[in-house]
């Protein structure tokens, strides 16, 4: 997996998103003194509702259709693996930011947990946009493109950088007409015009070269943001015969994972299945895989099918 990566990739290393933010709450509830004790506080009611089933009674019919559990937002939003998560990084830190920066709090232990938050992103997340693969999964994001970028310097040259990328496609496929060019025709005559030929295909290939770039760039980010809840990849598969340079790059950086959530998730179901314990389990026990169909292939070719 590391080298698959390093080979798409190079050698980047880009932090668990999950875990970043994390470590932001954590760190906000360790330097607030006042917080701790009234989380101890909390926990032990907590416990004490735990430990008797007439108090955890009496508490659910007091707060029966009155009040609701939050969920953990942001981590949920990119910890999934069957949507696109690494485009929704920048945008998902700019909404934070966007909710909790015009607070205005009157409790001391609120405002002062408003401040460390706002440090701790600041410390963690504060140069998320200059994260090349990120920036340009957000920009290549239908549903977001430019819009969440704070900084202007990491939005362009996100956007130059994926003009470079597709100069290099374009350049590459030039190369490779060439040569079927020279490999298909026999050598012609001396001519006299022959270097004003080679000086046209020449503006030609520089034309060539440019012009689809910033045709392609321009309409995808003039063109209206996606929804919501639409699957960028899906909208791409409709953009492919319109913008083909663009949708190649974006299928690229758009399967990047924002989180290791979903591999340990995989890991943790595959050591549950066959452990040190099981370790004499037949193909026909394992979900979706008949015996013979593991004992014929090798085991790197084998997929296991783990049902949630």
């Amino acid at each position: 997996m590391v080298k698959a990566i390093d080979l798409a990739f190079g050698k980047k290393h880009i932090p668990c998103f999950a875990h970043t933010l994390n470590l932001v709450a954590q760190n906000s509830m360790q330097q607030c003194t006042e917080l701790r004790s009234l989380i101890t506080k909390v926990k032990d009611i907590v416990t004490w509702f735990k430990q008797s089933n007439i108090a955890s009674n009496e508490l659910r019919k007091a707060t029966q259709k009155k009040t609701k559990l939050i969920q953990e937002f942001a981590t949920k939003e990119v910890s999934a693996d069957k949507y696109c998560t690494s485009s929704k990084v920048i945008p998902l830190i700019h909404c934070l930011l966007l909710k909790i920066k015009p607070l205005k709090l009157e409790e001391s232990l609120a405002k002062e947990l408003q401040s460390v938050i706002l440090k701790e992103v600041d410390k963690r997340m504060g140069v998320i946009e200059r994260v090349t693969s990120l920036a340009i999964a957000t920009i290549l994001d239908p549903r977001f493109k430019k819009m969440h970028f704070r900084d202007p310097i990491a939005c362009s040259s996100a956007v130059a950088k994926v003009k470079e990328f597709m100069k290099a496609t374009i350049q590459n496929e030039v190369v490779e007409s060439d040569s079927s060019d020279h490999s298909d025709k026999p050598e012609d005559n001396f001519s006299l015009w022959e270097d004003h030929h080679k000086l046209v295909h020449k503006s030609w290939k520089t034309a060539k070269s440019d012009d689809p770039i910033s045709d392609e760039l321009s309409i995808y980010l003039r063109s209206l943001v996606g929804r919501l809840n639409e699957n960028p990849l899906e909208i791409w598969n409709d953009l492919k015969i319109q913008l083909p340079k663009l949708h190649t790059i974006a299928y690229k950086y758009l399967t990047m994972m924002a989180t290791s959530a979903p591999s340990e998730r995989l890991f943790s179901k595959a050591a549950q299945i066959v452990n040190q314990q099981r370790n004499r389990l037949k193909g026909t026990a394992i979900p979706g895989q008949p015996a013979t169909e593991v004992e014929s292939k090798p085991l790197a070719s084998i997929k296991f099918q783990i049902s949630a």
